[in-house]
């Protein structure tokens, strides 16, 4: 079930035109949140030297003093990062960055099975053992509190560098961060920072601390933009971060830099993975190459993917880089099987009749993958979606939200019945005793406030387009907008009443329809992504089973969708063709 509705942002009075924009570019801009002419310079024009400042984050300064006073006194430095591509990424700017920067710098990674996420004792110990007197964290650390009380109580210095949310606890009926013990803390959620921007991943934050850093010793500004950006760009689109302010600056210039870099790691991957340098976009940071690292932590060791960024032979790293894409191969069959006993689970047990929230427990699921099949479970069913399976002596889990329901907030309420928890609005991640796991289903569901409403699915369409406005010049303007993702969606568009004039179906598992459609004047080809029974039934719910079966026998010209998409263009043997990618769709009519 979902609903349609066209996007009528409020005119701001921007003189669109002088931009070089029409009508139809204007209106997806305003849906974008732009309200004033330096917003629109920006997101079209924007540039490197429109990002803020390093300084403006919250113990800047603070942390560089006391990193560059640990280089000065040639003490040894332990970077302590996180296991997913955020944290690959965070991990490598800062090790690359310190190690040019002169430190005895070195990195450790927690493993997902036996650590679990962040810094902790034994990563702690371990770096005391080895004379370690300054530990740097990367895209972890500020929900660390009983490893930070370690460190500190041990003698050594922690500097945390992070992006997550802050705790909160009450004073005097006022809620206000509750923070790790630390030396100095990096985290634009902090109440206390006044950077301009807060939604910037772990990696922002590591590179604004190299860049800083790099200032210091006079080191030009091109050249941590060199050494890293494209480390950035990668990190932010993995991370989901919205691709709004100085986020869609980096990402943008980011993919500049990949496509042409000399990086030997990224290089090999890129080559393994048969993606063309000019053609590396968005997509190919987000569903190949950083999927691709990110195997590596849910499988076997994030280090593995680290290994493979600081290879400096190209063949080292072809051979590096292949293995990592077969431990890929292998997570995407660990997720198709834990995926299918999921949906199992739903449907014997009736979950949808009977929770708002969906946690599901799959006992054998490997516990790598399940941040995965709950961000499928939510894409499918819409409604906020936890995934546990079994781990040392507890249950482990991960979690994917809707707008609609901060996970975070709500999940908090319930600490006491966990054993660990951290994350975001959106996403979390936590762990919790088999024993507790029915009270916590039936007190996050009781408290759950989700209407039928919030569990709907909403499609917000930029403008209702007729096919006679859909030509190559719209499509090469709206590459202005690029490049696309969180809170910077294609633009959709919706079309009403097209006759169905021709039909095929595709595919392995017959889920490609294509069709050509027709608004009476115009035809355009549109691709649908969904199974043919599907499709089909849908129509036959209308129409009937024979008016089906004779538009699939080229008889029947007068069945009737309505669409909405995005616009594509599909170049096949030197040949362009414009074509319709079909997000959504329903029968003409049809309430």
């Amino acid at each position: 079930m979902e609903k349609w509705f066209i996007k009528n942002t409020r005119d701001c009075g921007i003189d669109y035109k002088k931009f070089g924009l029409n009508e139809i570019l204007y209106r997806v801009i305003l849906n974008r949140g732009i309200k004033s002419e330096e917003e629109l310079e920006i997101f079209l024009n924007g540039d490197l030297s429109q990002v803020h400042s390093p300084i403006l984050l919250k113990d800047m300064i603070k942390a560089a003093n006391i990193i560059n006073n640990s280089i000065n006194k040639k003490e040894k430095i332990r970077i302590v990062g996180d296991y997913d591509v955020d944290g690959i990424s965070s991990t490598y700017i800062l090790y690359k960055g310190l190690q040019k920067l002169g430190s005895d710098i070195s990195f450790d990674i927690p493993d997902r099975v036996s650590d679990g996420y962040g810094i902790n004792e034994r990563i702690s110990n371990k770096a005391m053992d080895e004379g370690v007197k300054l530990i740097v964290t990367c895209d972890n650390g500020i929900a660390a509190f009983t490893a930070a009380n370690f460190i500190k109580e041990n003698g050594l210095k922690l500097v945390i560098t992070d992006h997550h949310e802050v705790a909160k606890i009450e004073d005097e009926g006022v809620l206000v961060d509750k923070l790790p013990e630390a030396d100095a803390i990096i985290d634009p959620k902090q109440e206390k920072c006044s950077y301009p921007f807060s939604n910037i991943c772990g990696a922002e934050v590591a590179f604004k601390l190299i860049e800083y850093l790099y200032m210091l010793k006079g080191f030009e500004k091109d050249e941590v933009y060199r050494d890293f950006i494209s480390y950035l760009a990668l990190a932010t689109i993995c991370d989901v971060m919205p691709l709004t302010d100085e986020n869609r600056i980096f990402i943008k210039e980011g993919i500049k830099y990949l496509k042409v870099t000399d990086d030997v790691g990224l290089s090999a991957l890129i080559d393994v993975c048969d993606i063309k340098r000019d053609d590396i976009g968005v997509y190919h940071l987000g569903f190949i190459l950083g999927p691709t690292l990110n195997s590596c932590g849910r499988l076997d060791s994030a280090k593995k993917a680290l290994d493979l960024l600081l290879t400096d032979d190209y063949n080292v790293a072809l051979g590096k880089a292949k293995e990592i894409r077969q431990i890929n191969y292998q997570r995407q069959d660990f997720t198709d099987k834990a995926l299918k006993k999921a949906e199992d689970i739903i449907k014997e047990e009736e979950l949808l009749k009977k929770e708002k929230v969906l946690i599901i427990y799959i006992p054998d699921a490997n516990e790598s993958v399940v941040g995965i099949v709950a961000s499928r479970l939510k894409e499918k069913y819409y409604r906020p979606t936890l995934v546990l399976t079994n781990a040392k002596d507890v249950l482990k889990g991960s979690g994917r939200s809707i707008n609609e329901y901060n996970m975070y907030e709500e999940i908090s309420f319930f600490r006491d019945m966990l054993e660990a928890f951290g994350g975001h609005k959106m996403a979390c991640g936590l762990s919790i005793k088999e024993e507790n796991l029915q009270d916590f289903i039936e007190e996050v569901n009781k408290k759950a406030n989700l209407s039928l409403d919030d569990l709907t699915r909403k499609i917000y369409i930029d403008y209702p387009l007729s096919f006679g406005a859909v030509n190559m010049q719209l499509l090469e303007d709206l590459k202005k907008f690029e490049p696309y993702g969180t809170e910077n969606e294609r633009p959709l568009f919706g079309s009403k009443n097209l006759s169905i004039i021709d039909l095929g179906i595709f595919g392995k598992n017959k889920n490609v329809i294509k069709m050509l459609l027709s608004d009476g004047k115009i035809s355009l080809i549109g691709i649908l992504f969904e199974k043919d029974n599907v499709f089909l039934n849908k129509l036959a719910k209308v129409y009937g089973r024979e008016r089906v079966l004779q538009l699939l026998n080229k008889q029947n010209k007068s069945l009737k969708i309505d669409i909405v998409y995005s616009l594509d263009l599909n170049t096949f043997r030197g040949n362009s063709q414009i074509q319709l990618k079909i997000k959504s769709f329903r029968v003409s009519g049809e309430k």
